[in-house]
């Protein structure tokens, strides 16, 4: 199987030189490139060869929600996961700008190479330890919002979409397909209004559905 190719975007070599070597301890993961800053991301061109941009969010300039948010609208399908050191001070704005998975710097090494994975994979992870409070940071958003009306099946396939749980999984679950669960998926995403499964996990809370 191909490794799953990795960029890094942090502004302290020494961060970049651990995060490189804690991720290629494991041999399903290889770090294709890296740079400093939010600019330099920009300035990148070789995304298609790249499956997950690991993002810090205090850079040096631009910092790293407004370079998730302009990578994003350039390049929609690139998986991009922040790596914080700031707890869920910035979780819902970087969502909000696009980001695919929100995992806290501290996390040990199998937690980080198994967040890789899944956000590789398409599903979204966020730290466990900030996911209830993501509830707390959305309701005073969703007073004013139009609550989506989902059924009982779409807010169980979201359910287990926060609970991590694999498309394969989810599909073996609730007995269907995997080409059915990916078009039920994406009727969920359009109804939430979001892109991405992160995404969808913070509306769902947002709007009391989990």
């Amino acid at each position: 199987m191909a490794a799953i190719r990795v960029f890094l975007v942090d502004d302290h070599p020494a961060v970049r030189e651990g995060m490189r070597h804690l991720l290629e301890l494991d041999g399903q993961i290889s770090v294709v490139g890296e740079v400093g800053s939010g600019e330099e991301a920009l300035e990148q061109e070789n995304w298609h060869s790249v499956d997950v941009l690991l993002m810090d969010i205090r850079l040096t300039g631009m910092d790293g929600i407004e370079a998730t948010r302009q990578l994003r609208a350039r390049h929609p399908d690139l998986k991009i996961m922040i790596l914080s050191s700031f707890g869920d001070e910035y979780l819902v704005e970087a969502i909000e700008a696009g980001a695919n998975a929100y995992i806290m710097k501290t996390a040990i090494q199998p937690e980080l190479i198994h967040s890789v994975l899944q956000t590789a994979d398409g599903h979204g992870p966020i730290d466990p330890t900030l996911t209830p409070r993501l509830f707390d940071r959305m309701i005073e958003l969703s007073r004013t919002a139009q609550v989506p009306v989902l059924s009982t099946r779409q807010q169980e396939m979201l359910r287990l979409i926060a609970d991590g749980v694999s498309s394969a999984e989810i599909a073996s679950k609730l007995s269907m397909s995997q080409a059915t669960l990916t078009r039920q998926l994406r009727h969920i995403f359009d109804l939430l209004g979001v892109d991405n499964r992160a995404q969808a996990i913070a509306e769902a809370y947002k709007n009391n559905l989990l």
